[in-house]
């Protein structure tokens, strides 16, 4: 009887508080931040550092949060549903998670390889596929009421989603170890109003998991946390929502909301004191940041309020900070891959892109007489290999070069160059470091030459 009533409890407190989700933006008067609003097209201007490109998706909804490996990409939106291409944009395709029973956004969702992933939403929805996003099964969370903001794996069994629980919003853990076969709750804190948006993860054990006035750090999985919200600098009414948590080279990220206009925090010393760091879009009415990544030497912030959008980048490792990208609605989540590629996803169902210049370096800038490609050195190496070319004079002032390495199975695994160079002598590193042992190939691309050459990685 027990069961049952908890059960009952669970559905019509999820339908009651979803069918309030479906307005175009929440607004949480203490808190001052908006969570997935639609938006409205705003017209800063940037300094356009980067060269941005949207998808169309087929919703016009706001995207949630976005993945992709290579040519799959995926993105959650508040229509109760996900896009997916298998073919890098050039086709999308819509899945639809309504059933009879909930009508709910997504939040989030995490792919392990272009074939296993999850997604999660209101009335804590769980969905997984083994096969690109094709087909999903519901898997059964807890029976709690509640909503999920994201969804990490750090591997196929070790995964975690996190959001609210309940009518006062106390924080919400879930995890699990058999794949979402079975999920369970982590208790670490008991506190009203600490709704969880972001969460970082360096292993299995040690991550962090931030939210409003909400600040933990675990290094046994979850099995213990500690507090480190205090040493957040404190805000003129004692609320700041924290939205997102990321590493960079030399620090730990943080953006979020308050009535301060204190969006972007940085820790050099491992979340024992924070530092709020000027931005340019401090200025606006309602500043947040949704969504920091970092692909060296570059960082992006996603800032979005239903007045305002912007993206910002940074190339000194977060000193300063520059609008690059003002030209759409709410920006909302940002997704890296392989140092090379940035997503960005918005209001109006788009996702915005561009691609990140390589670290390449300049040798020589004699032109030589031909297209070489050498052998890279060290070889074999581990984990780190360097590889040299050179570029002569063609006709035009520049060209398109690209530098791309595979696995023994000619899966693409890192674009090392994809920018127009000047005639000269160039060298790009290559970092194995989160690849097995084993051949890999090297072939750069210029006009009509081509190269490939073979080398070796022993850890």
């Amino acid at each position: 009887m027990k069961y049952i009533f908890l059960l009952l409890f669970f559905v019509i407190f999820c339908n009651l508080s979803l069918n309030a989700q479906q307005d175009n933006y929440i607004y949480i008067n203490n808190g001052n931040f908006y969570e997935h609003s639609s938006g409205n097209s705003i017209t800063s201007s940037g300094n356009n550092y980067f060269f941005w490109l949207f998808y169309q998706t087929p919703t016009t909804y706001q995207i949630t949060d976005v993945q992709f490996f290579g040519s799959y990409k995926w993105a959650t939106h508040t229509d109760m549903g996900l896009v997916y291409t298998m073919n890098g944009g050039t086709n999308w395709n819509s899945v639809s998670f309504k059933d009879t029973t909930f009508n709910t956004l997504y939040n989030g969702v995490y792919f392990i390889n272009n074939q296993t992933g999850w997604a999660v939403g209101g009335a804590l929805q769980i969905r997984k596929t083994t096969n690109g996003g094709l087909n999903w099964i519901r898997q059964i969370p807890p029976p709690i009421a509640g909503v999920l903001n994201s969804v990490k794996f750090l591997s196929a069994n070790t995964g975690f989603a996190i959001g609210r629980q309940g009518a006062n919003w106390k924080s919400c853990i879930l995890k699990t170890t058999d794949g979402g076969n079975y999920w369970y709750e982590i208790v670490a804190s008991t506190a009203n109003e600490n709704e969880l948006f972001g969460q970082l993860w360096s292993d299995a054990n040690t991550g962090w998991i931030c939210g409003k006035s909400f600040l933990m750090k675990t290094t046994n999985g979850g099995l213990n946390f500690t507090d480190y919200y205090a040493n957040i600098p404190p805000t003129s009414n004692g609320v700041n929502a924290l939205l997102c948590i990321s590493f960079s080279q030399f620090a730990i990220w943080i953006g979020g909301s308050n009535l301060d206009h204190k969006n972007l925090y940085k820790s050099t010393n491992g979340g024992l004191n924070w530092a709020f760091q000027n931005n340019p879009v401090s200025q606006y009415t309602y500043p947040q940041i949704n969504d920091i990544k970092f692909s060296y030497p570059f960082g992006f912030a996603a800032h979005g309020t239903p007045s305002s959008g912007a993206i910002m980048i940074t190339s000194d490792n977060g000193n300063t900070w520059t609008v690059d990208n003002g030209t759409n609605t709410w920006f909302d989540c940002l997704s890296t891959y392989n140092d090379y590629l940035v997503h960005c996803g918005a209001g109006e169902g788009k996702i915005w892109y561009t691609t990140i210049p390589s670290g390449v370096k300049t040798i020589s800038k004699n032109v030589p007489e031909k297209f070489l490609l050498y052998q890279n050195y060290p070889n074999p190496f581990n984990p780190t290999t360097n590889i040299k070319f050179d570029v002569p004079s063609v006709r035009q002032a520049s060209l398109l070069v690209t530098l791309k390495v595979y696995d023994i199975m000619g899966k693409e695994v890192q674009t090392l160059v994809n920018e127009s160079l000047k005639p000269g002598t160039y060298e790009a590193t290559f970092d194995g470091s989160m690849l097995n042992s084993g051949v890999y190939f090297y072939r750069i691309q210029a006009g009509d030459y081509s190269e490939t050459k073979k080398m070796l990685m022993i850890k």
